[in-house]
């Protein structure tokens, strides 16, 4: 779970060294009312602009993580 960095004055996640660079695309997705759950997705920026890394396990599928991961990097939906 998120915890409150006095330092940086902000919520942080640990990414167990997989995510190096602070962006607010980063995310973990893990069981709902579990916090001791293990982390089914986590997604983060790892160096410049477009350089990211995914990891998942079970029961999530390559498909489905990707496609969760690939959703965080839309900002603007444009039907025009």
């Amino acid at each position: 779970p998120p915890w409150w960095n006095m330092e940086l004055g902000a919520f942080v996640l640990n990414f167990g060294g997989r995510v190096s660079v602070a962006s607010v695309k980063n995310f973990q997705l893990c069981e709902r009312g579990n916090v001791d759950a293990p982390t089914l997705v986590q997604f983060g920026r790892i160096q410049g602009r477009h350089s990211f890394t995914m990891d998942f396990q079970y029961p999530m599928t390559p498909v489905q993580a990707f496609a969760i991961a690939i959703s965080s990097l839309q900002s603007k939906i444009s039907f025009g």
